[in-house]
């Protein structure tokens, strides 16, 4: 490697500070020490980092570029030394999971609660994750399982189908399609509407859905998120199209949920990395998801 890893620090830090005795401060080293290094560096490198003038170090034009690209690697290292801490302070027994946003709201946290029930002394970690980032996440090993709401191919990860959820709408109680057991495209075209932005899956999925139906409906607000489209459709700003699992259990009070006439289906997914092994704390935790989705299939709600 061309420029070494204390070739960058010493350069991160006399860009930081401005001077090599605040360099050599910030590193606990000696100033001759960091001005060797720098000269060193220059000379390795075939680059003019800095003008000498007057005891102060200007940097020129190609170091504050190439500061640019080593604050970066100083950020990825300082990544790895909170992972080695992590590594040195977690418990015997843990495991990662990840999940479409969704699913955070309703299903996973009944699937934590089963699992520390009968697992109390494993730690999980547990985040929510857009579909793209879950093969990274579980190819580098950040966690052991993903749940996933919407179709993810990649031939290093193993997809099994646990089941189907649909689109819904939700409305105030008191709106004037809340009488109604189902609702059609025409009901909706008649009122105020929120979507899904077509920036995301889901809102791709409701609008090729109109599309194959040849139905136009122009949204009245477009959000990124299910629980916004909730938190607005709360306000009677009007029928939001969102995923059953962003309204299960009544987490939203003073709204109601109607099926679409003309279903909006997907599947609901684990996803692991196709040669990795399972722990036993994993296996648990993927039966405990597993039995969870079964009931809920049979209509049964997240107790």
């Amino acid at each position: 490697m061309k420029f070494k890893l204390r070739q960058m620090e010493v350069f991160r830090a006399v860009m930081l500070t401005g001077t090599v005795s605040g360099a050599a401060r910030m590193l606990y080293v000696s100033q001759p020490a960091v001005s060797r290094l720098l000269n060193h560096t220059e000379t390795s490198l075939g680059i003019k980092l800095f003008e000498r003038t007057g005891g102060k170090l200007l940097p020129t034009s190609a170091a504050a570029s190439l500061f640019e690209e080593v604050q970066q690697v100083y950020d990825a290292a300082l990544s790895v030394d909170r992972f080695v801490e992590h590594l040195a302070s977690r418990p015997t027994t843990e495991i990662g999971v990840s999940c479409s946003p969704s699913l955070g709201l309703s299903l996973m946290p009944r699937v934590i609660e089963l699992f520390n029930q009968r697992s109390p002394k494993t730690r999980i970690r547990f985040h929510t994750t857009l579909t793209k980032d879950v093969p990274n996440e579980l190819l580098s090993k950040q966690i052991d399982l993903a749940v996933t709401v919407l179709p993810l191919s990649n031939p290093n990860l193993t997809v099994e189908k646990l089941g189907t959820g649909n689109m819904v709408c939700a409305m105030p109680d008191n709106h004037p399609l809340a009488s109604r057991k189902a609702i059609t495209f025409d009901d909706l075209g008649a009122h105020k509407t929120i979507f899904l932005s077509p920036s995301i899956a889901f809102g791709r999925l409701i609008h090729s859905t109109l599309e194959a139906h040849g139905i136009d409906i122009t949204p009245t607000i477009d959000v990124p998120r299910a629980e916004l489209a909730c938190a607005l459709a709360k306000r009677a700003l009007g029928v939001a199209i969102v995923d059953e699992f962003s309204v299960a259990n009544d987490l939203w009070a003073g709204l109601v949920v109607r099926p679409l006439t003309a279903s909006i289906t997907f599947n609901v997914n684990l996803v692991c990395a196709k040669f990795s092994v399972q722990s036993r704390a994993a296996e648990q935790f993927i039966g405990i998801l597993r039995e969870c989705m079964r009931l809920h299939q049979a209509g049964e709600p997240f107790a």
